[in-house]
């Protein structure tokens, strides 16, 4: 009986495993796949790799304009004139009344607001372009980095600070392991790890000057609760941890298009020099001898305007042309500047800054994307970056007595993430069309979808700020009894017509 069984199960396994799984193209060894053998670097070349091509990336962004325009355009767009924090506290949770929680908002905005001119530790940037600064960091490198500083009294009372937390901007390419540690098990490409796999600390490279050699210096990562080193990077890859750069799948591609428009331009140049060459026939028609004493020629090595040449006996005056660019470089030329932007998640015309080839439907539609692409780098850097700092600012502004905690409400420590909860305002959005826009956005505060916070964030407003202005303005105007605005009395006009969009021609690039 249990022979019978054990045949039946045999029979069941054979028939689930009949069918074999089709094999996949991408793992065959034929045709021009026979040399694609993929190579992953290993322990000793990691770190090499990673500094070859940040220096290559670094090199690119600064002389390609092209790769200059990315890094300007995510800039701009993701940072801006900085990104802004609301406070955004709940009443209930903390158990305050409304009047409560308006207050110490703006008191929490208002110390924080003081710190964002005391960020650098120079005293060379304001919190807003650090923001630019890490975007820009970001774009070429991978990552950026900041060492936490901590004034002391006697020196944040000699600097005339009224916080003592501070940022120092680190080079990503001095974070590195020091030569005497390539062999520790738990450090990895400068950065030292725990058995957990947590960040313990951080070594920074010093080059070695005229008069003092080289040195590591380490750096905790955090001193209890409280970070001491901002390594930040974007991770796309399991177990990672050093940032790449968004150009590294085309660097290639970036250095060959600046040698090929390079050499064109270099082609055009000598082109609209008007070089000629004498042709002569040897020994010229009339002369057995070149280098007899009848033989006295004339040479020319240089033409000027309206100049008449006459050339000896024999010779003949023939221009250089050039057939260079081709029909083709134009569409070949953008098809390349789409792949650079396609790498970056930005539309072509937003690299180029040419939208003469597009029209309104699909400038907001590449808009729209390029907004999305914005918005997934601005929430991280509030994740990874500004809220952390935030909270380590509110800290310091709490225990200096610049807000404070009303009684019966929940202390700093024990609630500290509903004390130092916020929303980030981003830059304005640009628009397109901007009646459109308001009116969509009446709409949405009318039938409750938005609130004018949200509205209002959207263009990089405070609401609060908005709302006293208009009160400010009301009442000046009936001090100098001018008429109170009311929306109700704004005049309204009908739709227009959509345009007719006119059709964009083709160029041939794809």
């Amino acid at each position: 009986m249990n022979a019978l069984r054990k045949i039946k199960r045999l029979k069941a396994g054979a028939r689930a495993n009949a069918i074999r799984p089709v094999r996949r193209v991408g793992a065959s060894h034929g045709g021009t796949m026979a040399n694609w053998n993929p190579q992953r670097a290993h322990r000793g070349s990691e770190r090499l790799d990673r500094e070859r091509m940040q220096t290559r990336t670094e090199d690119i962004v600064s002389n390609d304009g092209h790769a200059a325009s990315i890094r300007s355009t995510l800039t701009t767009n993701v940072a801006g004139p900085g990104i802004r924090p609301q406070s955004s506290l709940a009443a209930k949770k903390l158990n305050l009344t409304a009047d409560q929680i308006l207050e110490i908002e703006s008191a929490q905005e208002e110390a924080f607001e003081l710190w964002t001119s005391e960020a650098h530790i120079g005293g060379l940037l304001h919190f807003a372009d650090i923001q630019a600064l890490s975007v820009s960091t970001l774009i070429p490198f991978g990552e950026f980095c900041y060492l936490c500083r901590f004034l002391d009294e006697p020196a944040r009372t000699r600097k005339q600070r009224n916080f003592s937390f501070t940022l120092q901007d680190i080079h990503p390419l001095r974070l590195k392991t020091p030569p005497n540690e390539l062999m520790s098990p738990y450090l990895r490409d400068g950065i030292n790890f725990d058995e957990d796999g947590e960040v313990d600390g951080y070594y920074i490279h010093t080059p070695a000057e005229i008069n003092d050699p080289e040195s590591y210096t380490y750096y905790k990562a955090k001193a209890g609760h409280r970070r001491r080193f901002f390594h930040c990077f974007r991770s796309v890859d399991p177990e990672q941890v050093r940032g790449v750069s968004i150009l590294a799948p085309v660097i290639k591609l970036f250095r060959d298009k600046y040698d090929f428009l390079d050499y064109e331009l270099i082609a055009q140049i000598v082109t609209a020099s008007f070089p000629i060459a004498i042709e002569r026939a040897i020994p010229p028609e009339g002369f057995d001898d070149p280098m007899s004493k009848d033989w006295d020629p004339r040479w020319y090595q240089n033409v000027d305007a309206g100049q008449i040449l006459y050339t000896n006996p024999g010779e003949t005056v023939n221009p250089i042309s050039s057939d260079r660019p081709g029909n083709n470089f134009d569409p070949f030329f953008k098809t390349v500047i789409r792949t650079l932007a396609a790498a970056a998640g930005l539309p072509y015309h937003q690299v180029i800054k040419d939208f003469s080839e597009t029209n309104y439907s699909s400038a907001r539609a590449a808009l729209l994307e390029s907004w999305r692409e914005f918005e997934v780098y601005r929430g991280w850097l509030v994740r990874h970056f500004l809220q952390p700092i935030r909270i380590m600012v509110l800290e310091e502004a709490y225990l200096r007595g610049y807000w404070k905690i009303p009684a019966g409400a929940p202390g700093f420590y024990e609630a500290m993430r509903l004390w130092t909860a916020c929303r980030w305002t981003p830059p304005p959005r640009g628009h397109i069309d901007p009646d459109k826009e308001a009116k969509a956005n009446e709409r949405a505060i009318a039938t409750g979808q938005k609130t004018y916070k949200e509205v209002l964030g959207e263009q990089g407003k405070d609401w609060r700020e908005e709302f006293e202005q208009e009160a400010v303005e009301q009442n000046y105007r009936k001090k100098l009894n001018l008429p109170v605005l009311d929306p109700a009395n704004v005049q309204t006009y009908p739709d227009e017509p959509e345009e007719q969009e006119e059709e964009i021609p083709k160029t041939g690039a794809a």
